[in-house]
Order: structure tokens, then C-alpha cells, then sequence
């Protein structure tokens, strides 16, 4: 789910989009608004779907990954900072294995363990140690070992073989569960998080399944998006009390 639109996998491996399409994110080779679903033009052997804001990505079974809509900031990876009708090519990944699209950025992991970022980096979301937009994917060097990256509205998060996370970008919330709300244009670890085996990022919130089916999120609680109880922005992971088996988890904006 993107903002204002959707894509959804079909059985045939082929993309389907619906709703706005002022930026060409529906991937149909037009602008109109649609109510219902429309193939993506020339999209085959796809993987995973990840949708921001009036952009989507798709890894593919090649193991690269395409990326269409708005391309202002770079979000398209494929060294231009044009919109795009019909996907383009992210350059230089050939070995992806996971996917995370943020507001107006996206990482993949590779096959090596190394996570890569494109976009929008106003506020470290890219992790190189900069806030200088890119259009093509820049390698994060303090992460070798990541199996999952998730991406918010501006932050990233990484879950790395050991079950422990790392965190980088806006972190006004909390939402890189440090402790801080300091901004990071590097990887902090989240503190006292292990056993992660699932990540999930919403606009300004994280949340992480652990190995035994517990749940815990950090960031922005304003809307009571964390779960606790409570309405209270937090800094660290906090329990989800009642979700001990817990399987699958996906955050929404709030």
C-alpha cells in the first residue's frame, strides 16, 4: 500500500496497481486515476512489492529491482531524477534479496549480507553517513550480515542474522529505538532487541516480531500505533501486552 495507491502480485508473478496515478505509480504507461487494478506494463517475475509515496519497486526473481512514478529525489534508482510511466531499472543491483520502500527512498538487501539505499536522504535515511540525496544506490558499509531491511516515511531499519536490529535516519519519534530521538545518518543499534524475525516500518514507528511470537514497537504513539496501552511516544521497544503468538506483522502510516 502506498499513499494513495495500491499494487498488489498475481498468481502469474505479473503486478497489478490501482488509485492515483498523477505520477505514473500505477505503472500503466498513463496518469489516470483508476478503481480498479491495471497491470504493470512489461513487469514479469515478481518477487516482492514494496509502494511510497506515488512510487513502487519490485524485486524480481533475477534478483534485480525495478522501480516506477515519481522520481524527484532520486527514488527510482536508476541514476535519473525523472518520473517514470512504465519501471526502470535500479542500477547496479543484481543480487537482491529483500526490499524496503520508504516516503521517497528504498534499500535492498543483497545476497552478501550488505544493505544499499537510493532517494530522498534529507535525514539519513540512505545510511552512507551523509543527507545528500542519490539517485543510484549507495552501499551502507557498517552492515554486512542484514537478511531484512524495512523502510518508514524517513527512516530505515535493518534485521541482521543474529536477530538484533540496526536503525538509521529521522528519529523526531523515537522511531530508531536508540533511546534518542538524535537524527543517525549511520546504523544505531536498537537498543536491547534480539531474536527479531520479522520488521515492519510505518511512517514514524517500528515494530519487530521476535522468535517467540511476541511483538514490540517503538516511535510515534500518538494514535496508540504501538499497541501498549498507552499513547506515549517511546524511545526503545516496548511489548505489545496481549500478542505473544504472533506471525506475520505489517505497519500502516499511524
Amino acid at each position: 500500500l502506498g499513499n494513495v495507491h495500491a499494487c498488489a502480485t498475481t498468481a502469474a508473478r505479473t503486478a497489478v496497481c490501482w488509485g492515483y496515478n498523477a505520477q505514473g505509480q500505477l505503472g500503466d504507461n498513463g496518469v489516470a486515476t483508476r478503481s480498479s487494478p491495471v497491470a504493470v506494463v512489461g513487469l514479469t517475475d515478481v518477487e516482492q512489492l514494496g509502494a511510497g509515496t506515488n512510487f513502487n519497486c519490485a524485486l524480481r526473481g533475477d534478483r534485480t529491482v525495478s522501480c516506477w512514478g515519481l522520481g524527484t529525489s532520486g527514488q527510482l534508482g536508476n541514476g535519473a531524477t525523472a518520473s517514470a510511466r512504465l519501471p526502470v531499472s535500479v542500477f547496479g543491483v543484481s543480487d537482491g534479496v529483500d526490499l524496503g520502500v520508504g516516503g521517497a527512498h528504498a534499500c535492498a538487501v543483497r545476497a552478501t549480507g550488505q544493505v544499499v539505499c537510493w532517494g530522498y536522504n534529507a535525514y539519513g535515511q540512505l545510511g552512507d553517513g551523509s543527507a545528500t540525496a542519490r539517485t543510484v544506490p549507495v552501499p551502507i558499509l557498517t552492515v554486512g550480515d542484514a537478511v531484512e531491511v524495512a523502510s518508514g516515511a524517513n527512516h530505515t531499519c535493518a534485521r541482521r542474522r543474529d536477530g538484533t536490529v540496526l536503525c538509521w535516519g529521522y528519529n523526531a519519534q523515537g522511531q530508531l529505538g536508540d533511546g534518542t530521538r538524535t537524527n543517525r545518518t549511520a546504523p544505531v543499534a536498537v537498543s536491547g532487541l534480539t531474536e527479531a524475525v520479522e520488521l515492519t516500518a510505518g511512517a514514524n514507528h517500528t515494530c519487530a516480531r521476535r522468535s517467540n511470537g511476541s511483538v514490540v514497537c517503538w516511535g510515534y504513539n500518538l494514535y496508540g500505533q504501538l499497541g501498549d496501552s498507552t499513547l506515549t511516544t517511546r524511545n526503545t521497544p516496548t511489548p505489545v501486552p496481549v500478542l505473544m503468538d504472533a506471525v506475520q506483522v505489517e505497519a500502516g502510516a499511524n
